[in-house]
C-alpha cells in the first residue's frame, strides 16, 4: 500500500525538474543542487547548494543529505548525479527512505564492465566497447567517463592524454535516442520515445543539445527496444521512472548505450499534470501505477540554452514563459555553460526552432540595460 511521505528530498545536479513537480503535487519538497536556480528556490521548503559534482566525495554527498532530512522521516529521489555517488545510499539512516531502483542494479547498469557483460547475457545490441584501447586502430573510437552523463564527457579516443576512468566504444553513425519508461517489479511501460540532438557530433562535440519527443520508430524497432526493456527489467530489481539511450542506424540497426536509472531531463516532454513524483514514490514501494495504454499529447521540444559567450545575467529581465532552470540576477555565466532550458512546443525542425528561439533570448540577455 503506497504511503504518501510528509517530506521528500531532491538531490541532483539539477534538481528544478524534480522540485516543480513535487510542489505541483503538492509534496513539502528541501532540495540540495549545484545551482540554486530562481525557479527552483521558489519552490523548495529548503535548499543546500552542492559544490560541483567532480568536486564533490560520497561522504559529502551523504551528509548533504542527512543535514536536509533534520533528522525527520521523509522519502528521497536522486536525479543526476546518483551515478556517481550511489554507494553513498547503502549508508542511508533508517529515517531516510530512498526511492528508486535497488543500489545492486544501479551498480549494474553504472559500472561499465557490469553493464556491458549484462548485455552480452541478455545477446542485446551494443557498439563494441573496450575498457583498455589498442594502441593502433583504424576505426573511430570514443573515449567515455565512467559515471557522468550529458554527453560532455564523451571524446575522440585521439584525443586522450588522461585515461582514469575511461572506458572506449567504436563510433557508430546514425540517429541519437532515448525511451523514458516507468518500471516496477520486472513490468516496464513506455511513456516516450524521444530523439537526441548533440551540439555537434562532427565536430566531436557530444553534450546533449536538445531532446524532441514523439520519435517515430518502425514496427520492428519497436518491438526490438520493447523485447530489450523486457529483458532487462526481468533481470533488473528496477523501480521508478529512468530511460535508455540507443542508436539507430542508417539501415535502422539499433544498438544499446546507457542506461540512466533515474527521473531524467525527458520527463518534462511529458505533460505537466502526469505524477511523476507519485509515480516515482510508488513504484519504489506500493506498486506500478494505474496508465492509459495510450498517452496522447503534443510534441515537445527541451532545448540546452548554452552561452556563446560571457554573460551577466542583467536585474529584472522578463523571462520568457517557456524558460526554466533561471539563474539569479548577477549570475555569470561562461561561455560552453547553459544557461537556462527551454521547454517548447514543436513546430516545424527542431533544431532550428530551437537555435532561432535560444539565440533570440541569448541577443535580449546581452543587452546593455
Amino acid at each position: 500500500m503506497f504511503e504518501r511521505p510528509s517530506l521528500l528530498l531532491i538531490i541532483a545536479q539539477s534538481g528544478r525538474m524534480l522540485a516543480q513537480s513535487a510542489a505541483r503535487e503538492g509534496y513539502r519538497v528541501r532540495v540540495a543542487d549545484c545551482f540554486g536556480d530562481v525557479d527552483t528556490l521558489d519552490v523548495a521548503d529548503r535548499f543546500i547548494k552542492l559544490p560541483p559534482m567532480d568536486k564533490t566525495s560520497h561522504s559529502e554527498w551523504l551528509n548533504v543529505i542527512i543535514s536536509l532530512s533534520q533528522d525527520q522521516p521523509c522519502s528521497l529521489i536522486c536525479g543526476t548525479g546518483i551515478e556517481q555517488f550511489y554507494p553513498a545510499l547503502m549508508s542511508l539512516p533508517s529515517h531516510i527512505h530512498f526511492a528508486g531502483s535497488s543500489l545492486t542494479s544501479i551498480q549494474q547498469v553504472c559500472e561499465p564492465i557490469n553493464w556491458i557483460a549484462l548485455l552480452e547475457r541478455l545477446s542485446l545490441p551494443f557498439p563494441p566497447t573496450r575498457l583498455h584501447l589498442p594502441s593502433s586502430f583504424k576505426e573511430k573510437w570514443l573515449a567515455k567517463k565512467r559515471a557522468s552523463w550529458g554527453g560532455h564527457h564523451i571524446v575522440n579516443a585521439r584525443a586522450v592524454t588522461e585515461t582514469t576512468d575511461l572506458y572506449y566504444q567504436q563510433y557508430i553513425a546514425g540517429r541519437c535516442a532515448s525511451v523514458l519508461f516507468l518500471a516496477h517489479n520486472r513490468n516496464a511501460h513506455v511513456l516516450l520515445i524521444n530523439q537526441q540532438f548533440n551540439v555537434d557530433a562532427e565536430l566531436d562535440k557530444f553534450g546533449l543539445q536538445a531532446i524532441a519527443s514523439g520519435m517515430v520508430l518502425s514496427d520492428e524497432q519497436q518491438n526490438n527496444i520493447y523485447l530489450a526493456l523486457q529483458k532487462l527489467t526481468q533481470h533488473l530489481d528496477l523501480a521508478g521512472l529512468m530511460s535508455l539511450d540507443f542508436l539507430i542506424t542508417p539501415s535502422g540497426d539499433i544498438f544499446l548505450l546507457e542506461l540512466n536509472p533515474r527521473p531524467t531531463a525527458s520527463c518534462q516532454l511529458l505533460p505537466s499534470s502526469f505524477p511523476i513524483i507519485g509515480w516515482q514514490l510508488m513504484c519504489s514501494t506500493g506498486g506500478m501505477p494505474q496508465l492509459n495504454t495510450e498517452l496522447p499529447f503534443e510534441k515537445q521540444l527541451l532545448w540546452f540554452c548554452f552561452a556563446p559567450k560571457k554573460i551577466t545575467i542583467p536585474a529584472n529581465f522578463d523571462w520568457p514563459e517557456y524558460c526554466y532552470d533561471i539563474p539569479a540576477t548577477g549570475s555569470i555565466i561562461n561561455r560552453g555553460e547553459i544557461i537556462c532550458s527551454l521547454l517548447l512546443e514543436q513546430k516545424n525542425d527542431p533544431i532550428v526552432d530551437g537555435h532561432l528561439i535560444a539565440n533570440k533570448l541569448i541577443e535580449n540577455l546581452s543587452i546593455p540595460a
